[in-house]
Order: C-alpha cells, then sequence, then structure tokens
C-alpha cells in the first residue's frame, strides 16, 4: 500500500485537530490570565457638557475603576494617571441622557502589560438643563454669641448681591443664598472679615468669586430699667432742724448699657432734696431731683416735689 501524502496525513481529521488547537490556545490564554492580579482605584469622573448646558442633579464625584495586570505593573500607576470622563457634549437640548464612562489612560497607567480596565458603573444617566446666571442677595449666618452686654446693631456686605450660575430649574428659585457661620463669640468691638459663600448645592458656581467682605457694628446693649421704692433724701439739714414725718417712696426710670445697669445696686439710686434752705420749722414744698451713677440716661421719675414738715431738735 503506497503511504499517505504529507497534505493528506495533515488534513486528515482535521475539524479535531483544529479543535485541540482551539483548546490549546484558549488553555494558554486561561492560564496567563488566571496568572494576572488585580487591583481597584478610585478615579475622579469628569462630566463635560455643551456649551450653554449643563447637569440637572448631582453626580458622582468618583468612580471605580478595576485593572489587571502583572503585579509589577500595577504598581507603577497612580490613580492621577487615570482619569473617567462622561461625555455629553452631543446634546444640545434638555432632556435626559445616558452615555458610557470612558477611561483616560495617561502616565504610567499607559503601560501595555496593563491589560485590562474596567469601570463602574459603566455608564451615567443625567438630565440636562440650560445653564444659566443671575444676581442674588447674599445672607449672612451666624454662630456663637457676642461677649454678655453687647449686640451686633448693624452690618454691612460687600458685595450684596453676588452673581450664581447653575441649572436654569435651580436658579429660578433662587432668591438669596447663604454664607458660610460668621463666629461671633467672645466679640465686642467692630469687626471686619472676609466671608466665603456657602456651597450648600453643588450643582451651584460663582463665576466672579465665592467670597463678600462682611462688616459688623457691635456695641454694648441698651436696656430700660425701673427702680422703685427709691428713698428720697434731705441734704445738707441744719443739725438744729429736723423731719417731723417719714418721707414716701419714689421711682426712677433709667436707659443705659446693660452691663452697667446690671452692676448697680438699689443703693446707688436715690432722688434727693437740697435742706440748706431751710433755716426754720415750718412746712416747705421743694423740688426732688434723681441722684445716680454716671453713664444712665435718666427717663422719669417721681415724686417731681414733696412736702417736709420740719421741727426744731429739742
Amino acid at each position: 500500500m503506497r503511504s499517505k501524502s504529507f497534505l493528506d496525513r495533515l488534513v486528515a481529521q482535521w475539524p479535531a485537530k483544529a479543535l485541540s488547537l482551539a483548546a490549546a490556545i484558549l488553555l494558554f490564554l486561561f492560564h496567563n490570565y488566571s496568572n494576572l492580579s488585580e487591583r481597584f482605584v478610585n478615579v475622579p469622573l469628569r462630566a463635560v457638557f455643551a456649551d450653554g448646558f449643563t447637569a440637572g442633579q448631582p453626580i458622582p464625584k468618583r468612580v471605580r475603576v478595576s485593572v489587571r495586570g502583572k503585579e509589577k505593573n500595577l504598581a507603577t500607576f497612580s490613580e492621577g494617571d487615570i482619569e473617567a470622563i462622561a461625555d455629553f457634549t452631543p446634546f444640545n437640548k434638555k432632556g435626559t441622557y445616558r452615555v458610557p464612562i470612558q477611561i483616560k489612560r495617561k502616565g504610567g497607567a499607559e503601560d501595555p502589560n496593563l491589560m485590562e480596565f474596567k469601570v463602574e458603573p459603566i455608564e451615567l444617566v443625567v438630565p440636562i438643563e440650560a445653564k444659566v446666571q443671575k444676581r442674588v442677595e447674599v445672607s449672612p449666618r451666624f454662630k456663637g454669641s457676642l461677649l454678655s452686654g453687647y449686640e451686633l446693631v448693624q452690618y454691612y456686605i460687600t458685595p450684596s448681591l453676588i452673581l450664581v450660575e447653575g441649572p436654569q430649574t435651580r436658579i429660578e428659585r433662587l432668591y438669596s443664598i447663604p454664607t458660610e457661620e460668621i463666629d461671633l463669640t467672645g466679640k465686642k468691638e467692630n469687626f471686619t472679615l472676609e466671608v466665603r459663600i456657602a456651597k450648600n448645592d453643588p450643582l451651584l458656581s460663582f463665576p466672579n468669586g465665592d467670597t463678600v467682605e462682611f462688616r459688623g457694628f457691635v456695641q454694648e446693649t441698651t436696656i430700660l430699667k425701673t427702680f422703685d421704692s427709691v428713698s428720697i433724701v434731705v441734704l445738707d439739714l441744719r443739725s438744729d432742724l429736723r423731719l417731723s414725718q417719714d418721707l414716701p417712696k419714689g421711682t426712677i426710670r433709667v436707659q443705659g448699657a446693660q452691663n452697667v445697669l446690671d452692676s448697680i445696686g438699689g443703693e446707688q439710686i436715690r432722688l434727693v432734696v437740697e435742706g440748706k434752705g431751710i433755716t426754720h420749722p415750718g412746712t416747705y414744698t421743694l423740688p426732688v431731683r434723681p441722684d445716680t451713677p454716671a453713664g444712665l440716661l435718666i427717663l422719669r421719675f417721681e415724686p417731681t416735689s414733696v412736702t417736709l414738715k420740719v421741727d426744731r431738735v429739742e
């Protein structure tokens, strides 16, 4: 029998041979793949939009990326070498759109030995709307308390209006925007400081800057106070004369700094009558005047006059 030719032997049972070859290749690839290590990193997500448009709701700031490769190669890149991008620039009409999240590699992440990059989530769904601007009033927020007895009587914010940019539906409903908290703790003098606008909404931005100047004017707290049962005292009455009856009590209403009034005792407030003009016994009706510590404004006092009955000392 004549032996088969080389070609005949080569193609004999070719389906089985082809399957065996494919299996060998797959086994080789699987072996290499199974020997790869995996590393997970969280990288910034950058969403880009067509001019005049922006996201209508907050979007994730970072996404999770898995990278497969040989262990020594996985150590050659940093998180900063990978950027995730969601490109919405093809869309220039209000609506909700879905785009894949793309991976941009640079630096150490461009190593060809890093075989596989996977991002989670793989796509981003975002409502898009027009980006508009508006000037709104700046309103201050405070925390803490001034030193006891002092109050914030006036303040100025410069500028009083600030330019805000963001999605149309948010901007239309925005009429004022708060500052970060201004600490008043322990203050008792006028003060000036630079304050940032509170960034409570990640969709809003401030094209002309996000700081304002706050000037606060502080003064002592002024209060009104009435002193009752105030003693009436006769001054400079001659030693050979005396009052033949007790004098009534009076009242004094004053205005002054809270710290001053809180420190004044009742014995420091009195009504006085000048008795030096009385030279002999008799009945005298004389004017009454208040006698109080300095710094108080007298609003009212009673009585304004008093009748004295004077006898000679026996």
